[in-house]
């Protein structure tokens, strides 16, 4: 039996019990592996920690053809655009949950090819118990979760610092007060959107200001004001991809310009490091909180912060990870461990609410037509999503009054 015998039909199955079989062309599939590696300066070579890999990715372009081609090709649109997890049987890979990711992209070829319909979708294998969704609410589940780490975060914060010497209070003060200058600084523009968060904001930081001789021998109030001067921008109305851009660019800068800390013969480098880490972790916690409270149009954005926000918490791993080796530091980890469920649960929160929102999809003009005309054929309204399609396309210039034959033009159904 040869490589041919054991190919096997293609076919889809979806969340509702509708299987469709559909013709293909070439296939692949693609998977990331979770790695991360580690270079020391007083040893050779690399470590490389690996921590599983993510769900197989098969992106396909397949054909429906016939003479009720048609009909058919509708079906299968349909299908697509249910929510939850279908079957997809592969010809060559196996069968797998998977869930339709990202853009789903139909062609209808009516001068060429007037019987067919290309298909370009990318199936995702999904694991059901990635997330904690089953009992409470996402959003329920992820205010607890800030909640809890809200409440323990000073409490570690003052147990870990050693400030029993003058120069050591005096170094701890002094990189607190530039970190939390910077942090204010770039949160600032998110804040202001919004009268009563810039107030609050505003207020907090300068009682941690004017009290900080205080407060560096009362880290327990230090931190504590820290947690809401730090999340609070996360309320503003701001959207919600100013709010994330502010909490991930200050989160990067910190972790990249905070270079791993040379060890001193007192608590001066751990200390700073202390510092850094409960201000970084407020950023990580501060851009869950932000999506906690945003109102997101698309499938394609939620999905979207979830990635921005697991993307952070690698990117604060790593860091923290190599200065507690250069330190030699021996850390619990409860508290990191709550903002890994943090992101994690907002990370559910974010696929919980995407079952519920519009996915995008794709078509390609086979006729000119105006964008009203495009309003009024996707979205069945006039006027009332006019702006959302034009400024999901990028139409500019004369694409405003038509848009030409050829064009990609996406909609969310």
């Amino acid at each position: 039996m040869g490589w041919q015998d054991r190919i096997k039909p293609a076919a889809y199955t979806s969340p509702s019990g509708v299987r469709l079989e559909f013709q293909y062309e070439n296939v692949s599939k693609r998977v990331d592996k979770h790695t991360t590696a580690f270079q020391f300066p007083d040893a050779p070579g690399t470590f490389v920690q690996s921590l599983g890999r993510s769900g197989r990715q098969f992106p396909l372009r397949f054909m429906i053809s016939g003479d009720n081609y048609d009909l058919e090709a509708n079906t299968f649109d349909a299908m697509l655009s249910e929510d939850g997890i279908g079957v997809l049987e592969h010809p060559v890979y196996g069968v797998f949950d998977v869930v339709p990711f990202g853009r789903v992209e139909r062609i209808d070829e009516l001068k060429t090819r007037g019987n067919q319909a290309i298909f370009n979708v990318t199936f995702y294998e999904t694991n059901r118990l990635v997330f904690p969704l089953q009992t409470e609410s996402a959003s329920e589940l992820l205010q607890a979760s800030i909640a809890a780490y809200t409440e323990s975060a000073p409490v570690e914060f003052e147990e870990t610092l050693e400030t029993s010497s003058t120069i050591e209070e005096v170094s701890l003060r002094d990189r607190y007060q530039a970190v939390k200058d910077q942090v204010k600084k770039g949160l600032q523009a998110v804040a202001d959107v919004e009268a009563t968060v810039q107030s609050v904001f505003d207020t907090v930081n300068d009682s941690i200001d004017d009290a900080i001789q205080v407060f560096i021998s009362d880290p327990l109030a230090l931190a504590f004001q820290t947690s809401i001067l730090v999340q609070t921008p996360a309320r503003s109305v701001a959207l919600i991809t100013a709010r994330l851009e502010a909490y991930g660019g200050m989160l990067v800068s910190l972790t990249t310009n905070g270079t791993t800390y040379t060890p001193t013969t007192d608590s001066q480098a751990p200390n700073s490091f202390r510092s850094d880490d409960m201000l970084a972790s407020n950023l990580l916690v501060g851009s869950a909180l932000a999506v906690l409270n945003a109102e997101f149009e698309t499938k394609t954005d939620a999905l979207a912060a979830a990635d921005v926000l697991l993307g952070l918490l690698d990117e604060f791993t790593v860091w923290r990870d190599g200065n507690l080796s250069a330190l030699a530091i021996v850390d619990t980890g409860s508290v990191y461990q709550q903002v890994i469920n943090v992101i994690s649960t907002a990370a559910g929160f974010l696929v919980e609410i995407s079952f519920s929102l519009k996915q995008e999809r794709s078509v390609i003009l086979v006729a000119p037509m105006t964008p009203i005309e495009l309003e009024a054929r996707f979205y069945r309204t006039i006027d009332e999503n006019l702006d959302f399609l034009i400024n999901s396309n990028a139409f500019v210039g004369e694409e405003l009054l038509e848009v030409p034959i050829g064009r990609s033009v996406v909609y969310y159904a």
